[in-house]
């Protein structure tokens, strides 16, 4: 009786991950990918966060752009604080929008994990067009209920451009604070097919499976993107 591990990092490409052999076998495949958890993406290292901080005049407009990679982008949460005035906070799909051409930086909230994000986000300098496809009403904070937290989930278009408008209602100045987690690998990123990808067993981040293979048979899997690591444990 002989035991192997080995660990496969997976693509989109199909690959041999159990062998035939002249002997039946025990095989226990475990994605070991994160599950599909916020905590679990951030601990992992998959999730950003972008701050800013920032004054609307009154009246006035503050608007940043976001250009999507090809993959698109995952908001996982985000909150919103307003110190003095009202504020109407949007998001825009597909504007025209011209930014300032500073970009903004986000960092991964797990700090021993290196790697960067691959959106775009940058303050913009006019916007035209677009549809509105979320408004938040944000109360100010010297007001009873001021402020705004959310675990809403938008799950945005690859290869788009999106814009964040913030619109002071009130009468005076206010500052304005903006945290956005988000990321870029999601919606069946990191599951692993047994078979090709979408027409056979898919195993979710951690989930595992335990198989007996007569002799003379093997598997093949797919990952459901990039850098996709499956565990596989043998007993012949």
């Amino acid at each position: 009786m002989a035991i192997t591990q080995e660990v496969f990092t997976l693509g989109t490409s199909t690959v041999q991950i159990v062998d035939p052999s002249v002997d039946a076998a025990k095989v226990t495949i475990k994605n070991l990918q994160p599950e599909y958890e916020v905590g679990a993406y951030s601990r992992d290292g998959y999730v950003f966060l972008l701050s800013q901080t920032f004054t609307v005049t009154s009246p006035g407009t503050v608007t940043f752009s976001l250009a999507t990679p090809p993959g698109g982008v995952q908001f996982d949460f985000y909150s919103i604080l307003t110190t003095n005035a009202q504020v109407t906070a949007t998001l825009i799909e597909g504007g025209s929008v011209v930014s300032a051409g500073t970009p903004i930086p986000a960092y991964n909230l797990n700090r021993q994990v290196g790697g960067s994000h691959a959106a775009v986000f940058d303050t913009a300098t006019s916007l035209s067009g677009g549809t509105v496809i979320a408004t938040e009403l944000v109360p100010g904070e010297n007001k009873a209920s001021g402020g705004l937290d959310s675990s809403k989930i938008f799950t945005l278009l690859g290869s788009s451009t999106y814009a964040f408008r913030f619109v002071n209602n009130g009468n005076q100045s206010t500052t304005v604070g903006f945290d956005l987690g988000f990321s870029e690998q999601f919606n069946g990123a990191h599951d692993v097919w047994l078979g090709a990808n979408g027409s056979a067993m898919r195993l979710s981040g951690g989930e595992e499976v335990q198989l007996f293979l007569d002799a003379g048979e093997s598997i093949a899997a797919t990952g459901g993107g990039s850098a996709v690591q499956v565990a596989v444990i043998r007993q012949d």
